[in-house]
């Protein structure tokens, strides 16, 4: 008789999801599946929304779970002070003409340190103005995940390590 425990996910490990993100009104925000892009990333250390990677602790490979995430464990509140007007002169010649309002771009700050992404509300004569919130900032999310796989915590605990001292 076979007693062979599933792995589950704990803090620390490494693993891939497959997720599929939908609005309170069912618009489909985000489908891994569609693109073929699973999500890979350390459990605990929080660099996917916190929501996340708090509720696939305790899953196992081919495990699937739908969850409901609040603003504050998705993108955060949306914040009306977060709006920006940057004249034309921020933006190459060429690409000016091309934006267009609901427009998601990419842009840094002049010394490259800081990387974000704005939505083009408004394209005026002179200025760009530009919501500096995530676009899914303020929404309630739903989630159905499914686990890929699990790779351990990638520390070593030397109480529990064996030597052979045949290096």
């Amino acid at each position: 008789m076979s007693t062979e425990q599933k792995q589950t996910i704990n803090v620390g490990d490494n693993v891939t999801i497959h997720y599929r993100c939908t609005l309170e009104d069912g618009t489909l925000a985000s489908d891994s599946q569609e693109t073929g892009e699973p999500i890979t990333f350390e459990v605990g250390q929080k660099t996917v929304l916190s929501g996340i990677d708090d509720r696939v602790v305790g899953m196992g490979v081919g495990d699937t779970k739908s969850f409901t995430l609040e603003p504050n464990e998705g993108y955060g509140e949306y914040d009306g002070t977060r709006i920006g007007h940057l004249p034309h002169s921020n933006f190459p010649a060429e690409f000016v003409p091309q934006l267009t309002e609901g427009m998601v771009i990419p842009l840094q700050s002049k010394d490259g340190a800081q990387r974000l992404i704005a939505t083009v509300t408004e394209v005026g004569e002179e200025t760009v103005t530009c919501d500096f919130n995530h676009p899914l900032a303020g929404k309630t999310l739903t989630f159905d995940v499914e686990v890929v796989t699990i790779d351990g915590a990638t520390t070593t605990t030397t109480d529990t390590e064996e030597t052979t001292g045949d290096e």
